[in-house]
């Protein structure tokens, strides 16, 4: 979270990622707390939004795997905003 917004990335990146490409055409929904809610999925194309985002997910999954994957460039390019409707 940068800002109080909740961000996602695709794991496979921008093109190899199939919840990436249907999310950005068509959202989707998230769980939270039992109950549901219908998003959109906005890519993110700042750059230092996207460092900022890296930043975060460096702090919070130290350590853990797959932590190198998850803030590596291609997957860092397939970051977006989970916004509700």
């Amino acid at each position: 979270m940068v800002d109080k917004q909740v961000f996602i990335r695709g794991a496979k990146g921008i093109e190899n990622t199939k919840w990436y490409q249907a999310g950005i055409k068509n959202g989707g929904q998230v769980e939270v707390a039992g109950k549901t809610f219908e998003v959109e999925y906005q890519p993110v194309k700042n750059a230092e939004l996207i460092k900022q985002i890296t930043a975060a997910y460096n702090k919070k999954y130290q350590g853990q795997y797959p932590i190198d994957l998850m803030v590596s460039d291609p997957v860092s390019k397939a970051t977006v905003a989970v916004v509700k409707k």
